[in-house]
C-alpha cells in the first residue's frame, strides 16, 4: 500500500510518495517519487486542468461493432486460405473485409479508402496499413486475382464455417432478384454482365446489373448469391441458381421438415417447379398470377368460404385452401384476401382511373373542334391514330376493362367516346381486388403458417432497399467496368450483408430490439476522443475518453467489447 512521507531539509519540509515491500525480511522501499512542499501541493490541486494542444476523433462505434464481429468469425483467416498470395503487403483477406465493413458503415470508393480509414479506429488496428498500401491501384491488384470459381468457393467457406459456429435457422430461405444500374458506356466491350433491361428504379437508358440473393427468414442471413447478366430474366436466372443452392446446401438442410424457399412468381416456370424434387428435403412456398387461375380469382371475395386468420400477424386478413394441379404437381392452395392490401389497390386503381379520364377528354375536345372547324391545320387524325393513342393511355393495369372507348368518323374526321364500365368496375373490386394466391408442396402446414411464411418477402426487400440506400447503402458506388471486377464487387457487399446480419443476431439476443437504421444512428454516435497533451520540449502524452453515451449505447460499447478497440 502507497503511503506519504515528509523530509525537513534546510528548515522546509518536502513530500514524497512512496511504497515498501518485504525483502529478505526486511522492509525496504518498492519506490518513491517526489510531490514538493505543501504549497506546491495545494497549487496544483486548485488550479486548472493542462488543456490538450489539440484532439484527434476517431469513429469508434460502427467500425469496432464490425471489426470484432469479422475477427469472431475468423473473416480474413478464412478468405485468406481459399485465396491466398505472396507474403507482400495486406492480404486479399484483409481487402475484402476491409471493403465488406466499409460498405456496411460509409460506402466510398477505393480512391477515398485511405481518407475513411485512417478517421476510425482500424487505423490502429492494422498498423502496418499505410495510404500505399490501400491506395486504388492496389484493391485493383489485388482484386483482380480473384476469379469466378475462387468467388464462390470463398463465399461457401466462409458461409459454412459461421453456420458451423452461430445456431443460425436454416428451415426457411427466401429468394428474390434486383438489379442496379451502372454508368458502364454502351460502347465498352469489356463488359458483358452489364446489359440494358428492365430496371426497377426506372433507370431503362442505363445498362443494369442483375443481383440474386437467398436469405434465411429468421436471421436474415445471407446463404448464397450471384450476379449475371443485367438483360435475362429472372425466372431463367432462378433455375440456374436454384440448382447450385441445392448442391451448397444439402447437406445443411435441416432433417425432417428440410428446407423451404419462399421466391415470388416472377420465378415460376415448369422447369423450375420441377427442380423441387419429391422426398428431397427442399420444399417451396410461392404464389401465381390470379390471371392464371380465374377459376380461383373470380370467386367473391365475401364468399362464405373465407375464415378469418387467427395469428396475430395476419389481422383483417381471411383465406381458405384447397388442392389444385399447377405446373405439373399436386399442389396446395392458400386463397387469401387482405383487407389492407384491397384498400392500397382501390387507392391506386382510382388513381389511374382519374389520369386516364383526364387524358382522354383532351383527345375528344380536340377532335370535336376539328369537326366544328376550330381546329384547321395539321395533321388530319385517322382512326387508327386515334386508336393508338388510346391505348397508349390504357396501358396500366385492368384500364382496358374498366374504361370502354368507341371510335367512330363524321365527314371523315375521327370521334372519341368513352364512359367508366361500374358494372366492371363493381366485379374487380370484388373479386381481384385484395387477393393473393398462394401455392406450396408442405401439405401438412397450417393456412397461417403458409400464409405467414410467404410474406415473410419483406425480409429481402427490405435488404435490397438498404443495399440501393445511398447513404447506408452496400452497393454504390461501384467503379468497375469489367466482369470480373463487378462479380468481385457483389462479393465484398454480400460480405457485408453477412456482417450485418450478424451483428443484427447480436443485437436482438441480447434484446436490444431495434432496425437497422436505428442501430446504425446508435453506433455512430460513439466516438473516441484522443486528447494530446505537451509534456516537455518535443513530448507528448496521450488521453483517450469516450463520447458521452446514453443507456443504449453503453450497452452496445460493452456487448462488442469496444474497450479493447481504444488507445492504450
Amino acid at each position: 500500500m502507497a503511503y506519504i512521507t515528509r523530509k525537513r531539509i534546510k528548515g522546509i519540509t518536502y513530500y514524497y510518495a512512496e511504497e515498501s515491500e518485504r525483502r529478505d525480511g526486511k522492509s525496504r522501499r518498492k519506490w518513491q517519487k517526489y510531490l514538493g512542499p505543501l504549497h506546491k501541493i495545494i497549487e496544483a490541486m486548485e488550479r486548472a486542468p493542462p488543456k490538450p494542444k489539440y484532439a484527434e476523433v476517431f469513429q469508434l462505434g460502427c467500425p469496432a461493432a464490425y471489426l470484432n464481429t469479422a475477427e469472431h468469425i475468423k473473416m480474413i483467416q478464412i478468405l485468406d486460405n481459399v485465396l491466398p498470395k505472396r507474403n507482400q503487403g495486406p492480404s486479399i483477406g484483409f481487402y475484402l473485409t476491409l471493403a465488406a465493413i466499409n460498405r456496411g458503415i460509409e460506402a466510398v470508393s477505393k480512391r477515398s479508402m485511405w481518407k475513411w480509414f485512417q478517421d476510425t479506429i482500424l487505423f490502429r488496428a492494422f498498423p502496418e496499413v499505410n495510404k500505399a498500401s490501400l491506395s486504388s491501384q492496389r484493391f485493383w491488384d489485388n482484386m483482380s486475382t480473384i476469379t469466378e470459381d475462387k468467388i464462390h468457393s470463398a463465399w461457401l467457406k466462409l458461409v459454412n464455417s459461421v453456420l458451423d459456429r452461430e445456431n443460425i435457422d436454416l428451415s426457411c430461405a427466401t429468394y428474390d432478384g434486383t438489379n442496379f444500374y451502372s454508368f458502364i458506356g454502351s460502347f465498352n466491350t469489356r463488359c458483358s454482365v452489364a446489359k440494358r433491361g428492365k430496371n426497377k428504379q426506372g433507370r431503362r437508358d442505363l445498362r443494369q446489373i442483375n443481383y440474386a440473393l437467398f436469405c434465411t427468414r429468421k436471421d436474415h442471413f445471407p446463404l448464397y448469391f450471384d450476379v449475371f447478366e443485367g438483360n435475362r430474366h429472372d425466372s431463367k436466372e432462378f433455375g440456374v441458381v436454384i440448382e447450385r443452392f441445392f448442391q451448397a446446401f444439402n447437406e445443411r438442410k435441416p432433417h425432417g421438415d428440410g428446407m423451404t424457399i419462399v421466391f415470388d412468381k416472377g420465378n415460376n416456370s415448369i422447369d423450375n417447379f420441377d427442380k423441387f424434387i419429391e422426398d428431397s428435403g427442399f420444399h417451396f412456398v410461392g404464389s401465381v398470377k390470379p390471371d392464371d387461375h380465374k377459376d380461383l380469382a373470380l370467386i367473391s371475395n365475401s364468399d362464405k368460404c373465407f375464415t378469418a386468420l387467427s395469428h396475430p400477424r395476419l389481422d383483417q386478413v381471411k383465406a381458405f385452401r384447397t388442392r389444385k394441379k399447377i405446373y405439373g404437381k399436386n399442389l396446395t392452395v392458400a386463397v387469401t384476401f387482405n383487407n389492407n392490401l384491397y384498400t392500397c389497390q382501390v387507392k391506386s386503381i382510382n388513381n389511374e382511373i382519374n389520369k386516364c379520364l383526364g387524358k382522354l377528354p383532351v383527345i375528344s375536345g380536340k377532335l370535336e373542334d376539328r369537326i366544328a372547324g376550330l381546329i384547321t391545320k395539321g395533321k388530319k387524325p385517322t382512326k387508327e391514330s386515334i386508336k393508338r393513342q388510346v391505348a397508349s393511355i390504357l396501358t396500366g393495369q385492368h384500364m382496358k376493362k374498366l374504361i370502354k372507348t368507341t371510335v367512330t368518323e363524321h365527314n371523315g374526321i375521327p370521334m372519341l367516346t368513352y364512359e367508366l364500365d361500374t358494372d366492371e368496375y363493381a366485379k374487380l373490386a370484388d373479386t381481384y381486388l385484395g387477393k393473393n394466391i398462394i401455392i406450396t408442396d408442405n401439405h401438412d402446414w397450417s393456412t397461417e403458417e403458409i400464409v405467414v411464411t410467404y410474406r415473410s418477402q419483406y425480409i429481402i426487400e427490405d435488404i435490397f432497399k438498404q443495399m440501393k440506400d445511398r447513404k447506408r447503402g452496400t452497393w454504390w458506388p461501384m467503379y468497375h467496368w469489367t466482369d470480373n471486377m463487378i462479380k468481385v464487387h457483389g462479393l465484398y457487399c454480400s460480405l457485408s450483408l453477412l456482417l450485418r446480419a450478424l451483428i443484427m443476431k447480436k443485437v436482438q439476443d441480447a434484446a436490444m430490439p431495434m432496425s437497422m437504421t436505428k442501430l446504425h444512428d446508435k453506433l455512430s454516435g460513439i466516438r473516441e476522443v484522443l486528447n494530446i497533451f505537451p509534456r516537455g520540449k518535443n513530448k507528448q502524452v496521450t488521453q483517450s475518453v469516450v463520447s458521452k453515451m446514453d443507456e443504449v449505447q453503453q450497452r452496445l460499447f460493452d456487448l462488442f467489447g469496444m474497450k479493447k478497440n481504444l488507445s492504450s
